[in-house]
């Protein structure tokens, strides 16, 4: 079968190997003369990359956590205890890409997918994972999503960090703000614009230098995944989680289910499967429409619960009894609380 890849990123790339281990000869086409990373907040569990066919990987993991822990408006925590990483993307694309060459993947760097290239390219299948300004997934497959802005600075502070922190605080962003360590750096950010990301900073009272300051574009909800032979993955799709606004995770569980359907013969089928996927879940808009609607008050009173707590490891008990605190929202309580279990498992 003569499979073509455009794009040398997350998506191509993992979808790449993954392809080399069934047994398939996929050929990557990737427009930049070498294979650099886009902006990412970077962090991964190691059961997710664990799914990766590529290792070991551990040195391109810049820093390591025991957890990741949940900061409440008003200082409660909450966790869920995983061993995540910030990963060095760029050396470790480039890692993958030596890895994909050596297995028998063909790679081709340097050269442009424009219209004209694209009509002369012969392929069984085509598998587009340019990211979330794709022409292809526009004009080809019809694909819209949505697009959220996300901000970051890399800085070095002197930080005295409690895992990798996510800060659930509507001052700051509707959605939430973060501290990865990443080696001596951190990155510092959140969903929202450059002047919420300063207030922020500025609340939390970091001090230190900023060395680079960045924003990319998220997208989300994909409306098609192909159309014929050819297939969207990742951002080119508009398969990042809603809700946790992760991306790489559902490169990994999307390639997963793209190689299936290549194995049993059957590239139509895609779409059609992956939308069965949980990575794709239906829950997850549902459960970002309900969290936008908390207030901080709302969410001190879910932290005053649920402080010191394992998320992932929440009694059944103790899930009825928030649920009981939220009469009058149950069954939007009870979506967040499945759409996190969801979110633990397929989203980072």
């Amino acid at each position: 079968m003569n499979i073509k890849i455009i794009g040398a990123g997350p998506g191509g790339l993992v979808t790449g190997l993954k392809l080399l281990e069934a047994g398939f000869e996929p050929e990557i086409i990737e427009k930049q003369e070498e294979i650099v990373s886009t902006l990412c907040a970077e962090g991964l569990s190691k059961e997710t990359l664990s799914r990766v066919p590529f290792g070991p990987w551990d040195s391109y993991a810049a820093h390591s956590f025991g957890e990741a822990t949940f900061i409440f408006p008003s200082g409660q925590k909450a966790y869920v205890k995983k061993q995540c990483y910030t990963m060095d993307r760029t050396s470790w694309f480039r890692a993958m890409a030596k890895k994909f060459e050596a297995k028998g993947g063909t790679l081709t760097l340097g050269e442009n997918v424009d219209g004209k290239k694209f009509k002369e390219l012969k392929y069984d299948v085509l598998i587009d994972a340019t990211g979330p300004l794709s022409w292809i997934a526009r004009k080809v497959v019809g694909n819209t999503m949505e697009i959220k802005p996300g901000v970051q600075y890399r800085m070095k502070i002197n930080y005295d960090y409690d895992g990798m922190e996510f800060f659930l605080d509507k001052r700051y962003s509707d959605e939430y703000s973060w501290i990865f360590m990443k080696g001596e750096l951190a990155n510092v950010g959140l969903l929202g614009s450059l002047a919420q990301l300063d207030a922020f900073i500025k609340e939390k009272k970091i001090k230190g230098e900023i060395i680079r300051k960045e924003a990319y574009h998220i997208p989300f909800f994909g409306t098609n995944y192909q159309k014929g032979n050819v297939l969207l993955m990742g951002d080119a799709a508009g398969i990042t989680n809603p809700l946790t606004k992760g991306g790489m995770a559902c490169c990994i569980f999307a390639s997963e289910v793209l190689v299936d359907c290549l194995k049993r013969g059957k590239p139509e089928e895609y779409e059609k499967t992956l939308r069965a996927h949980p990575v794709v879940s239906g829950i997850y808009g549902k459960a970002l429409d309900y969290f936008k609607e908390l207030s901080n008050d709302d969410l001190n009173s879910i932290g005053n619960f649920v402080n010191g707590v394992e998320l992932t490891r929440m009694p059944a008990i103790m899930k009825a009894k928030l649920l009981a605190l939220s009469l009058a929202n149950r069954e939007k309580m009870s979506t967040l609380i499945k759409a996190v279990s969801y979110c633990n498992k397929y989203s980072w």
